[in-house]
């Protein structure tokens, strides 16, 4: 008997546990019943708040739409000009740099052909002009020796000095 009992009681408490899981159960499931209802209203009043700012989001960006469209065609204008200024300003530059190059060749033409005269006339001065003056030079240098010795006093050498002078040389 005391095995029965035992086995009673353990029964007893099988069975008030599954009242109770039944009870959690039907409790679970009375809340849930109730959830899809509080969603609902949930997202009607999310609707309530949202749909005013997509509205004025739409209504911003259709207002957007034109002054977007001209601000890109004017952008779209600017960079044309931009490339046709730049393409100019290019032509310019490669137009400046062979006027330049062409002015240095005639300068450095110029300079050579000037320092070319410059020689030429330095030549020219020198064999024109000095050469006759060297030559006047030593005509006068000549005619003044001659005269030196003409009119100088002629110191009358003896033999003996000028044998002794030579043999100073030997």
């Amino acid at each position: 008997m005391e095995q029965s009992t035992g086995l009673t009681i353990a029964l007893i408490l099988v069975a008030l546990a599954v009242l109770m899981q039944s009870g959690a159960m039907l409790g679970i499931f009375l809340a849930l019943r109730k959830v899809p209802g509080q969603i609902e209203g949930l997202r009607a009043d999310i609707k309530q708040r949202v749909d005013p700012l997509a509205q004025s989001a739409l209504e911003i960006v259709n207002n957007s739409r034109e002054p977007l469209r001209t601000i890109t065609a004017n952008l779209a204008e600017i960079s044309r000009i931009l490339r046709n200024r730049t393409s100019n300003a290019d032509e310019v530059a490669a137009e400046l740099l062979e006027k330049s190059r062409s002015q240095i060749v005639h300068v450095d033409r110029v300079v050579t052909d000037l320092v070319a005269r410059v020689e030429t006339t330095a030549d020219a001065v020198q064999k024109g002009v000095l050469a006759p003056i060297q030559e006047v030079s030593a005509v006068v240098k000549g005619v003044r020796s001659g005269l030196e010795f003409l009119f100088s006093r002629r110191r009358v050498t003896n033999v003996s000095e000028a044998t002794q002078d030579e043999q100073l040389f030997i």
